[in-house]
């Protein structure tokens, strides 16, 4: 529920108030309701304390680690700018002629593929229907 209220919504609740319980009874009614507000406050504040003492043992624990993994993630961020500085990055590979494609458009690998893919069709025409060998090469 959305506890924003208009001052339109205010004015519209505070006349009503007027209107069921009269003037003189107004003053009344604000006392009761701010003790009533004040003991729920207390009541909360007083369940938040018990809570906390209660579920100190599981979160003690918790914060333990959290500080370690912490201090663990600033130690290693530290280290990273020294880690530059003692290894320089590895320097890049030569341009070869074996990294490269052929210029004149006969690329071995290509050749290698192509002439893999023609002995899988002369090894089918010399199988039967049934996957054996057929009678006759």
């Amino acid at each position: 529920m959305n506890a924003n209220l208009t001052l339109s919504e205010i004015f519209t609740i505070v006349v009503v108030i007027l209107i069921v319980f009269g003037p003189q009874r107004l003053p009344e009614m604000a006392r009761r309701a701010g003790e009533l507000v004040a003991k729920v406050r207390d009541a909360a504040a007083s369940l938040r304390s018990e809570l906390t003492t209660e579920f100190s043992d599981v979160t003690q624990p918790l914060q333990d680690i959290e500080r370690d993994l912490r201090e663990a993630k600033d130690d290693i961020k530290a280290s990273l700018p020294k880690l530059d500085e003692v290894s320089p990055t590895a320097p890049a590979a030569p341009d070869t002629a074996a990294s490269r494609p052929p210029e004149d458009g006969n690329d071995p690998a290509a050749a290698v593929a192509d002439a893999s893919a023609d002995g899988d069709r002369h090894d089918e025409a010399l199988e039967g229907d049934d996957g054996r060998e057929a009678k006759g090469s």
